[in-house]
């Protein structure tokens, strides 16, 4: 037995595991409480018990979650809203320079960069390998980073160069109603789910809606989070160009 592994790093590998499988939080808190449960009445160790986590998780039979309808929720959506913010952090640029939006295709390929790192968590494999290797996380956002950075430096400098050339405003109109677009779908789903999936132990849950009430407003923030930095890209932008012109 591992000499590191305490009960609490053991159930969180669990519940990891457990996500990782689209259990959904009720079940995965009933299999936490069953755990709790018998450690308490044997008094051995959760590695003793039960093995290791990522064995016993795929042992037990418990019900998962639709794949595709999780995969549109979890993977699309955000994937799409991350381009739609990266075009408008484009067409921003353009717009109060009064230029039109050129690209180039290394530009483009270095652009769909993060978004394709973003779209690979649709594959099980993927998540499960960033969550186990603690370096892989820092790598992809390494990635995206310095892909990010190689598409402003590959941007073409006159139209002949382009690949693609776009109009600013069209390009912000409609990124913009895209992001609002996703925001209040993301918004509905969040008010329309009881729980938001939240993990909740039997024996610990609590009457009242306080503690959830505050989990369901911050999801609805966070799925905001596009329009507000978007937002905030702009009015820089426009402060850029003041501050150029004067």
């Amino acid at each position: 037995m591992n000499a590191t592994m305490t009960d609490k790093t053991w159930i969180q590998l669990f519940t990891v595991e457990l996500r990782l499988r689209r259990v959904p939080g009720a079940a995965i808190g009933d299999a936490i409480a069953s755990v709790r449960e018998l450690l308490s009445d044997s008094g051995q160790s959760a590695e003793e018990a039960f093995g290791p986590a990522r064995e016993y998780a795929a042992s037990l039979d418990l019900p998962v979650m639709n794949a595709r309808q999780q995969a549109l929720l979890t993977t699309f959506v955000p994937v799409l809203g991350l381009f739609a913010f990266l075009v408008f952090t484009l067409a921003s640029t353009a717009w109060f320079a009064e230029n039109p939006v050129l690209l180039s295709a290394p530009q483009a390929l270095l652009l769909a960069v993060p978004v394709v790192l973003a779209a690979m968590f649709s594959f099980r494999f993927y998540p499960r390998a960033v969550f186990r290797q603690r370096w892989l996380p820092v790598a992809l956002l390494l990635s995206a980073a310095l892909a990010s950075a190689g598409a402003a430096l590959l941007a073409p400098s006159t139209a002949d160069e382009a690949w693609l050339v776009f109009s600013p405003l069209a390009l912000l109109i409609g990124t913009t109603a895209t992001l609002i677009v996703l925001s209040i779908i993301g918004t509905i789903v969040t008010i329309r789910s009881q729980d938001g999936d939240e993990i909740v132990e039997p024996l610990q849950a609590q009457p009242g809606t306080g503690p959830r009430r505050g989990r369901q407003v911050f999801l609805i923030f966070v799925n905001w989070l596009f329009p507000i930095f978007a937002i905030v890209v702009f009015a820089m932008t426009w402060g850029f160009s003041l501050l150029q012109s004067t």
